[in-house]
């Protein structure tokens, strides 16, 4: 039962880096990490995302074609992010603040609360809870 523990927690300590590399990543923009750091058939949900943005991504090809994209929006993103550990070594409760300058001016911020699964040391589902009347507004989009 002891080495059972250590080996979970051995396990957690990697997998918690693997989803810190995922932030770290996106401030740098330093996007191919992404294809790193997901499962060739990992899946991004985004169960609030408004009207004219994905709600769901399969695959880290689409998952990267979507961060990448987002230097056409921001010049500057920081995320401030607290990561807890659960009882399994491979799930993550995430929450975080978005603070990202937009590159027609003005800030966009948001608060977040993510989950994340890993297996063998890759994220193999992303779930990102936000505010979508928050994401409409910095984008000037109609909210229904």
């Amino acid at each position: 039962m002891a080495q059972q523990i250590k080996s979970q927690s051995v396990i957690a300590k990697s997998n918690t880096q693997v989803v810190d590399s995922f932030f770290s990543a996106m401030e740098a923009q330093k996007f191919e990490t992404i294809k790193e750091v997901f499962a060739e058939n990992a899946v991004q949900l985004l169960p609030y995302a408004p009207e004219g943005f994905p709600n769901r991504l399969e695959g880290s090809e689409a998952i990267y074609n979507q961060f990448s994209g987002l230097t056409a929006y921001f010049s500057k993103m920081k995320f401030t992010r607290e990561i807890y550990a659960t009882e399994d070594p491979n799930f993550f409760f995430v929450k975080f603040k978005g603070d990202m300058e937009l590159k027609n001016g003005g800030k966009y911020e948001n608060d977040y609360l993510a989950t994340f699964k890993l297996e063998n040391g890759q994220i193999i589902e992303y779930t990102e809870y936000f505010n979508p009347i928050v994401m409409a507004k910095a984008f000037g989009l109609k909210i229904n």
